[in-house]
């Protein structure tokens, strides 16, 4: 809290100053950017403080909210220091070392302890893994088999001498008095981590660890909070990581999700990362001297990145926590949904609505309005009854649409309720700390929670899933306050006298009472559990505060009790961070195995990890133009934690919208990569079809969604393989356009696509940042901008309908005919978007590009098939006589790489060995419609002619080719630069294994030799 000054105690204070000696703290024992341990009290006035021997320092941190730290606090920047008594190497590069506590600090946060062992491994060629423990007592670590990871599971492969002399290579040095460690960069030497000269303190309830950071370095991460950017000031303000049900209303508090890891971005455009692998309460602090962690547990786990480019770094972070999953096709359709549907009734008219409107609808997502009395796997009787749930799910799947229920983690106590009974009787709920079922508050009353780190609960839940699905066969699971949010603070709560009579007779949704408006508050009982042993106290109180809520709130205020405990014996203290990774893992299993597909999770709460599992959203969001850029970089940090599929609340889920922000949010959100409308209860009806101006915007901006299915699809497939963030920043593509380091304005789509959004009200205008190279606008492919070395800044127009799209030049992207589900879409021909790259790039352009396609559902292996991955290269080249032709080369073969080894060759028949392995499912491809060839500068060609390739028959070396003269005058035409080939009327088939190549222009130019 603020402490204010009085002017005559100050007065009083500095006269008894000059007549005794008072020990004053000099300046160099108090660091403003350190740990604030309170010293004083409310009122209490610098010199009071001062004259204590404390420091003081007001909270003001630049460009920051008001954080609630002391402002008088005790000494916190004398030395912590252990020194390395031995450093044993190991043959795979790493090292040993025990240490020996030299200096210890601050009392008041807890004696230090005295002996660590420390590890330093390699983990791959670019990737270090520090590690700091308890040499005499076993700590509290995060269970790595949570994660989808080879290299947290131990099954990694090893670096023994394997990276060679890379220039990614990262070397380190361990300095032994004190210990320090510093990580440089094999090939440039640029420095990733440097911890010399700064504190190391290792505590039972307080460890501490800072590195060094150059200048000019911008970093992101250490999430999720909502923000004016995306980049992380660096002011000194702690940043806390400690999941609760706070959405991003409130700016720069810790939110939904904990992902304790930076992302550094220096200004030559090289980058690194740093991971520190903890589920404990901490702060991270960057300021402009050091990037420093502060945690209140565990152990120190700590993972180097060193690039050097960012998609680099998000490789190698997504190798450690686990890839993104990849989701079904069907999930990048756009999704309707809306907390206050009164019933079933006018969920029907909504899906009937979007179809009279021409606008797309892919699923139809339903609240807890749904359940009865908001108990998970529960039907309103009324108003949503089972009988026409179902007629509803099974006319949604007959057009080729799904639907997606939601479930929360609150077990309501219920006898008879068989949730709950089943759970009760396997003894499967998360215990308080009198060992009995804790009870907390949620929609349906009072709940109990499931113990997802408990291996046996994987089995009820699949079996309460399976018996929902075989009732109501959804598509998809929605999860909710997961953070665990509970409407009640307490360590023991009960029933109310007064609630325990009412809860067995709720009154009925329809009848008055609670109704369709569940009360956010508490109805239990709640007390501060007395009689705790040591540990158990500091849980309850521990010695440091981190900055939760940025306000030092009680870590279990408006959650579970920090003194609970799960059936393996650890405290929620300590695992509390890990509820959604634990919840999402079992589910997507269960999924998968009760649909035989491919599983989709949406999980509100968030932590390192689940991205392998689940998509995420930004959660209960404003309908304010303020919410609508600021949901840019929460859509951008999603990505940078490695959950693939994020989103935003179109038009805003709290508040009432208007016409022109809903309007502005469908042409931005249509690329997000989970695009979905959702409101409260109290706010108004949103749905894209209820304007006019909303509806033309949305079925605009959809359309072209819909068409680059293709791409968004294949997009979402190489961040499932390498880690890329789908929606990324500008920077992630081009890290040494330094303009576009702190742009949160904007954002790509994968590596070829550029949104411009408008986010000021009344602008039919927009300024945006090019980066290098050649942008064509998807609206009007003559509209191009001609980007300089540095990038450039353009004005564009924007009416209200919709906002610049642009696609890069150098880039061949995959699009299909945008139909009203993504199965029809699906079902179409693909055309071949090739944007040339700018006249300036010599007499012959080049384009290429990858089109990854499956059957959309099924699930993915471990290997891909080759004949999902479409490589298709183009080039165009101009004669003497000015006259252009140009020729498309296609290859089927694994991965990103063009078949063969080398990247795009010349010769693209060579590909023809990247054939599909024996047991290959095969893979549907559809006919190819034609190419759209944007920066086209002549006319229509005289002649267009094919080249197939294909193997035929068994025998080794048997193959065959076969060449086709094209008469494609109908299809074939030229406008605002753009070369359209079309090539429908003669179905041209995608064949893997087999090449196909394409050359049109003047009739003496398009000629093969015969084979």
């Amino acid at each position: 809290m603020m402490y204010r000054s009085h002017p005559m105690a100050t007065g009083l204070l500095v006269m008894l100053a000059t007549s005794f000696p008072i020990p004053v703290a000099a300046d160099q024992e108090c660091d403003w950017t350190g740990p604030r341990v309170d010293c004083g009290y409310v009122g209490i006035t610098e010199g009071e403080c001062r004259n204590k021997g404390c420091c003081w320092n007001p909270a003001d941190f630049q460009d920051f909210p008001y954080v609630d730290v002391p402002w008088c606090f005790t000494q916190n920047a004398h030395p912590a220091e252990y020194e390395a008594a031995k450093i044993q190497e190991d043959n795979g590069g790493g090292s040993y070392a025990e240490l020996a506590l030299v200096k210890s600090v601050q009392p008041e946060l807890g004696p230090d302890v005295t002996k660590l062992s420390a590890s330093v491994r390699r983990v791959g060629c670019d990737t270090l893994r520090l590690t700091l423990r308890d040499a005499d007592e076993a700590r509290w670590e995060v269970p790595t088999h949570l994660f989808k990871s080879d290299i947290l599971a131990g099954s990694g492969p090893s670096m023994n001498g394997a990276c060679g002399g890379s220039a990614t290579t990262l070397e380190y040095n361990l300095l032994p008095h004190p210990f320090s460690l510093t990580v440089t960069r094999s090939g440039d030497g640029a420095s990733l981590f440097n911890s010399t000269g700064q504190r190391l303190v290792f505590k039972d309830q307080y460890l501490e660890l800072s590195t060094v950071l150059s200048p000019g370095a911008t970093l992101f991460g250490a999430g999720e909070r909502v923000s004016r950017s995306l980049h992380l000031a660096r002011n000194g303000a702690p940043r806390p990581l400690w999941n609760r049900d706070i959405g991003p209303a409130l700016e720069e508090q810790n939110s939904y999700g904990s992902h304790p890891w930076v992302l550094g971005l220096e200004p030559d455009g090289t980058a690194w990362g740093i991971l520190l692998l903890s589920s404990n309460a901490m702060d991270i602090i960057p300021s402009e001297e050091k990037l420093s962690w502060r945690v209140t547990g565990g152990i120190i786990d700590m993972f180097v990145f060193g690039g050097p480019t960012p998609l680099a770094v998000m490789e190698q972070f997504t190798a450690v926590i686990g890839r993104p999953a990849l989701v079904p096709y069907w999930t990048l359709g756009w999704h309707q949904c809306k907390y206050g549907y009164a019933s079933v009734w006018e969920v029907r008219e909504v899906v009937a609505n979007y179809s009279a409107a021409g606008l797309p609808l892919e699923a139809q997502w339903i609240d807890i309005d749904q359940m009865d009395h908001w108990m998970d796997f529960t039907f309103d009787p009324v108003d949503f009854p089972v009988e026409e749930m179902q007629a509803l799910v099974e006319d949604l799947h007959a057009n080729g649409q799904k639907f997606v229920p939601i479930l929360d983690p609150g077990i309501k106590v219920e006898p008879g309720y068989h949730a709950y009974d089943e759970a009760l009787k396997r003894d499967l709920f998360v215990r308080n700390v009198e060992g009995d079922p804790y009870l907390g508050w949620v929609w349906p009353g009072p709940c109990h929670f499931l113990d997802y780190l408990l291996p046996r609960t994987a089995a009820y839940w699949e079996e309460e899933l399976a018996a929902h699905h075989n009732i109501l066969p959804w598509d998809g699971i929605w999860i909710d306050m997961n953070e665990i949010s509970n409407f009640c603070t307490g360590d023991l709560c009960r029933l109310k006298p007064e609630t325990e009579s009412e809860v067995p007779t709720l009154p009925s949704s329809r009848q008055e009472g609670l109704g369709k408006d569940p009360q956010w508050v508490c109805h239990l009982e709640c007390w501060e559990a007395q009689g705790l042993n040591s540990t158990q106290a500091g849980w309850a109180h521990p010695p440091y505060d981190i900055a939760n809520g940025l306000a030092r709130s009680p870590l279990g205020y408006k959650v579970m009790s920090v003194l609970n405990s799960h059936h393996d014996g650890s405290s929620e203290y300590n695992a509390h961070q890990l509820y959604s990774l634990a919840q999402t893992r079992v589910t997507a299993a269960a999924v998968e195995s009760i649909r035989r597909k491919r599983p989709f999770i949406l999980s509100r709460s968030s932590y390192l990890g689940v991205g392998a599992y689940a998509a995420h959203w930004t959660g209960d969001n404003v309908a304010t133009w303020d919410q609508l850029a600021k949901s840019i970089a929460g859509v951008l940090n999603i990505g940078l934690v490695g959950i693939a599929m994020g989103g935003a609340d179109i038009c805003g889920f709290q508040g009432n919208t208007t016409s022109e922000l809903c309007a502005r949010w469908v042409s931005l959100g249509a690329f997000y990569p989970f695009a979905r409308s959702h409101s409260d209860l109290h706010s108004t009806r949103q749905e894209l079809y209820l304007w006019p101006e909303v509806a033309e915007a949305g079925r605009q901006a959809l359309s072209q969604r819909y068409r680059l299915l293709p791409y968004l699809y294949s997009t979402m497939r190489a961040a499932h393989d390498t880690g890329a963030p789908a929606m990324r920043p500008l920077w992630m593509t081009f890290p040494e356009d330094v303009a576009g380091h702190r742009n949160d304005r904007q954002f790509m789509f994968g590596d070829a696509l550029l949104v411009t959004p408008v986010l000021t009200q009344g602008a039919r205008s927009v300024e945006g940042h090019f980066p290098p190279g050649t942008w064509y606008s998807l609206w009007n492919a003559s509209d191009v901008v001609h980007a300089r070395a540095n990038g450039t800044d353009v004005t564009l127009d924007a009416p209200l309908e919709r906002i610049p799209y642009h696609v890069r030049g150098g880039r061949i992207i995959g699009t299909a005919e945008p139909r009203r589900t993504t199965r029809d879409t699906k079902a179409g021909a693909l055309t071949l978007l090739v944007a040339l790259p700018g006249e300036g790039s010599g007499a012959e352009r080049s384009a290429h590009g990858v089109v990854y396609n499956d059957d959309g559902e099924s699930v993915v292996q471990a290997r891909a098939s080759p004949c999902s991955f479409l490589h298709a290269n183009v080039t165009v080249r101009r004669d003497g006589q000015g006259s252009l032709s140009g020729t498309l080369k296609i290859a089927f073969g694994s991965s990103w790489a063009w078949p063969g080894g080398a990247r795009y060759p010349d010769d693209a028949l060579g590909g023809a060995e990247s054939v599909a392995a024996d047991g290959d499912p095969p893979i549907p491809w559809p006919s190819l419609a034609g190419l759209r060839i944007l920066g086209w500068e002549g006319g229509a060609p005289e002649a267009v002619r094919t080249r197939s390739f294909r193997p035929s028959g068994e025998a080794s070396g048997s193959q065959g080719r076969s060449v086709v003269d094209l008469n494609l005058a109908e299809g074939t035409r030229v406008k605002d630069s753009t070369l359209l080939l079309s090539m429908e009327s003669v179905e041209l088939p995608l064949d893997c294994p087999g090449s196909l190549e394409i050359e049109w222009g003047p009739r003496k130019t398009a000629q093969y030799s015969d084979v």
